[in-house]
């Protein structure tokens, strides 16, 4: 089954990207981290066969940023990594100073 979403989005007063709206207008624009509610919107079913096709809609969503944005994206990569298994590379520590270990094939010439 393949989970369906809407295009509708949330309400006025629950859709805080709409003060984004030139920021998405530039040409080269940053990610945004955001926050959704999503809800449950409708479920319909196949009589032929009996599949069902759930649809989800974007309730509420508000953008964040700063330390509010990190934490999210680290919520954000430890949920990805519990549903997935896949575990993103230790890249992140090499920029801390650390050293990056030499390939020991190749590209230098002594």
């Amino acid at each position: 089954m393949v989970l369906k979403y809407t295009s509708k989005r949330p309400d006025e007063e629950l859709d805080g990207l709409q003060a984004l709206e030139d920021h998405f207008k530039s040409a080269q624009h940053d990610d945004v981290v955001a926050v959704v509610v999503i809800s449950g919107h409708t479920l319909v079913e196949d009589l032929n066969d009996g599949m069902r096709t759930a649809t989800v809609r974007m309730k509420q969503v508000e953008p964040l940023t700063g330390a509010e944005a990190q934490a999210a994206r680290k919520l954000l990569t430890d949920a990805y990594v519990k549903r997935t298994g896949n575990e993103p590379l230790p890249l992140e520590d090499a920029a801390d100073g650390a050293e990056l270990p030499t390939i020991p094939w190749g590209g230098e010439s002594e």
